[in-house]
């Protein structure tokens, strides 16, 4: 396997890595020297991960855990710092969407999001910090959404726990830089992931809903997994050592000011 090493003698532990923008991630931290703990609920996808990563010469460890669950959390981790010693790098991306109507959504609901999106933030984080203040530090990146940055009245209450993450990560910072431990967050526009197509899916027109995406995107494309794979691997790295608290927007300039609404007029009117 080809590297820069640029995470050389690294442990990274990626939530959610069977697919989508983990699994870019993790493919990526592999390339870049990382032992990489992979850790998911879809077992059979994270050890194909693991082995292709394995076949290239990379270093993994397939863990399958739900991360809503404290012991199976900390069996991961355990489980990682045997087979390569204590995490270094966190890369918090496992989550869930939902598109709902507040009024329409149930408490079962809000505590599956609530559960997924913010509180496996905690129980992550939690697990493997003391490992990275032994270490004499680390770096935490958490996936959040750039509906954690503006409001989304078809996506109230996801984007109220992905509001969390983000300022979870400034108070994260502020608490654990005497430590030299880095908190930052990434908010992801549409990208290109099975959860993407599974929403744009949803009701029964994906095409359409492909493209009105896309309207709204000011580069006008949906983003792929390793538009912010790339980025967590700079929040990662010691490229970024003098940054933390920091919330970086990956969407193509999606959340950079201009109101969705007029974005689609004028792209709608332009192809006319």
């Amino acid at each position: 396997m080809a590297s820069s090493g640029r995470l050389s003698g690294t442990v990274a532990l990626i939530t959610g890595a069977a697919h989508g923008i983990g699994r870019a991630t993790a493919a990526l931290f592999a390339e870049e020297g990382a032992k990489v703990g992979l850790l998911d609920k879809s077992a059979e996808d994270l050890k194909r991960l693991a082995q292709e990563i394995q076949n290239r010469g990379g270093r993994a460890l397939a863990v399958c855990a739900d991360v809503t669950r404290k012991p199976e959390i900390d069996a991961a981790v355990d489980a990682i710092r045997s087979s390569f010693g204590p995490v270094t790098v966190l890369v918090n991306n496992a989550g869930v969407t939902l598109t709902k109507p507040f009024t329409e959504t149930s408490m079962d609901e809000v505590d599956f999001l609530v559960d997924v999106n913010f509180k496996s933030v905690i129980l992550t984080s939690q697990a493997v910090i003391p490992g990275m203040i032994e270490s004499g530090g680390g770096s935490i990146v958490h996936d959040a959404s750039n509906a954690g940055i503006v409001g989304r009245p078809w996506q109230p209450i996801y984007g109220a726990t992905k509001a969390g993450v983000v300022s979870l990560t400034k108070s994260m910072a502020l608490a654990f830089a005497k430590h030299n431990i880095r908190v930052n967050c990434i908010c992801p526009g549409s990208i290109d992931t099975p959860m993407l197509r599974g929403a744009l899916s949803a009701s029964g027109n994906f095409d359409e809903n492909w493209r009105r995406t896309e309207l709204v995107i000011p580069l006008g494309r949906i983003g792929k997994p390793a538009d912010i794979a790339y980025a967590t691997l700079y929040l990662a790295s010691s490229e970024a050592a003098y940054v933390t608290g920091a919330v970086l927007p990956v969407d193509g300039g999606r959340t950079a000011g201009v109101p969705e609404t007029f974005h689609v007029g004028l792209a709608e009117r332009a192809r006319e």
